[in-house]
């Protein structure tokens, strides 16, 4: 009897890990394919480094606009003698390179002193990098030339207007992101910095409508002390401002809006107006007025009483130093 317990013992021990391995689930596959290569100038001269950016073709127009950038769908960093190795889901891309002049700047368009290239074909179009499924693929070197070189895409219409603050004064060193949708993290288009007249221009597809924010940081949630404005709004409340509105869903912040301890205010239900326009019309006086994001604390005394809220109770929506420092 012994000896049979023991047997089935074995057994069960035995067919355990085989049951076990058995219902592990494989690991999915990795989709993206490895594209390497390096970048020239169209004089045959390695670029210097930078980051190299992918434009899915099936996105939307070519993206060499002259003072608008379209946002690339991948960027990469671009190594000192201009190679790249980058992973890409399989499809068709369009490829820009920039050279950067300060290793430590944050992500944006091109600023001051740094150039950008677009891959350009033997005919000089735009040149398109087919990227297949499971086939890593060295492109080799790859020539770039300038996007006032290329062909201007047709079928355009021109925004321009400035950024103000609130005295009048014009808005230095602000970008303004063009949308299609107000919920979409991704802007579709960015200008280049405004300069000291604080005026921007895009030159976009004609016939879409387009909701024009303005920020001064180019990515991720503005935070307090910067400024951010919206096209159509006079207040920082009640069209967007610095607290942009918007479709966002419910228990997420609006975009660029701080919290506020003992506040919930949830999404905007506004839409800001947007801008369109036929092909080769320009539409001027586009004006976004630009709010400061207040520290918490300013931005609570500012909302008092502004969306019927009234005067808060004496510690209402408070953390004592004490409560915090036990958290």
């Amino acid at each position: 009897m012994k000896r049979l317990l023991f047997l089935l013992s074995l057994l069960v021990l035995l067919v355990l890990p085989l049951v076990s391995h058995a219902e592990e689930k494989e690991p999915a596959e990795d989709p993206t394919v490895t594209i390497t290569g390096r970048v020239l100038n169209e004089a045959g001269e390695v670029l210097p480094g930078g980051v190299v950016s992918f434009f899915d073709t099936s996105k939307g127009i070519p993206p060499q606009i002259y003072n608008t950038h379209r946002i690339p769908d991948m960027v990469g960093r671009m190594g000192k003698g201009g190679k790249f190795s980058i992973k890409l889901m399989p499809g068709s891309y369009y490829l820009g390179a920039l050279v950067i002049t300060d290793r430590n700047r944050g992500p944006g368009p091109p600023r001051k002193g740094e150039t950008f290239y677009f891959a350009r074909d033997k005919n000089g179009a735009l040149r398109k990098f087919k990227v297949e499924t499971k086939k890593d693929k060295n492109v080799g070197d790859v020539i770039g030339a300038k996007p006032e070189t290329f062909p201007q895409a047709k079928s355009l219409v021109v925004i321009e207007g400035r950024l103000v603050l609130e005295n009048g004064k014009p808005f230095v060193g602000g970008i303004v992101l063009a949308k299609t949708d107000m919920s979409k993290q991704r802007p579709d288009f960015v200008s280049e910095r405004t300069g000291a007249d604080g005026r921007y221009e895009l030159k976009l597809p004609a016939g879409t409508p387009y909701y024009l924010v303005a920020r001064e940081r180019v990515v991720g949630r503005p935070v307090p002390g910067t400024f951010v404005g919206t096209f159509g709004s006079d207040s920082p409340i009640s069209l967007g401002g610095a607290l942009p509105i918007g479709n966002k869903p419910p228990g997420q912040p609006a975009s660029g809006m701080p919290e506020v301890a003992g506040m919930d205010l949830g999404p905007g239900s506004q839409q800001p107006p947007t801008v369109t326009g036929r092909s080769g019309e320009t539409i001027s006086g586009a004006d976004i007025k630009m709010f400061m994001v207040p520290v918490p604390g300013q931005q609570r005394e500012k909302l008092q009483g502004t969306l019927g809220f009234g005067e808060l109770e004496s510690g209402e929506g408070e953390t004592k130093p004490a409560e915090a420092e036990k958290k």
